[in-house]
């Protein structure tokens, strides 16, 4: 009797492990810099060019998807900027575990938006989201700019005043 109550603790502790697992085996190699050239403005530049209406003096200009592929091709962004705010909280990329995560978390949730957008094939709910995905955009680059290395991080020491 003593055998198999002393061997339960072990079968669970082997079922559900003792700590936390490692994290998945992630090498990200991209800058931050880099994944806003190649894959983050690329991918809101296509939502935000997407819908549009210019009134002039020749009248009034509306544009918006029309055909299948056209509405794909919003849909493939709206999934990409999704995507986008995982990629900018693996490794290195991360300026901190809070406010940009959160942030990080704010470009998952436009790029969820926009997608609901495009699936509906509303022109209107994407031109209204493509505030959403501006602000997620506008929030980060208030608080860290690509360009500056330091703007964001938390310092160990106070920065010198000259």
């Amino acid at each position: 009797m003593r055998a198999i109550l002393l061997s339960i603790p072990v079968g669970l502790s082997s079922i559900f492990g003792c700590g936390d697992p490692p994290g998945p085996p992630f090498k990200p190699h991209a800058s931050v810099k880099e994944l806003m050239v190649s894959i983050v403005d690329p991918a809101a530049d296509v939502l935000w060019d997407s819908v549009g209406t210019v009134i002039s003096e020749e009248g009034v200009v509306e544009w918006y998807p029309k055909t299948d592929e056209e509405w794909a091709a919003v849909e493939n962004s709206a999934v990409v900027l999704m995507e986008s705010g995982n990629l900018l909280m693996i490794g290195d990329r991360a300026r901190d575990n809070e406010v940009w995560m959160e942030l990080s978390r704010g470009m998952i949730d436009a790029g969820a938006a926009a997608l609901e957008a495009a699936e509906s094939k509303d022109p209107d709910a994407v031109f209204a989201v493509g505030e959403q995905i501006y602000v997620a955009c506008d929030r980060c680059h208030g608080l860290y700019w690509i360009d500056d290395h330091d703007r964001g991080r938390i310092r160990d020491t106070p920065r010198s005043r000259n």
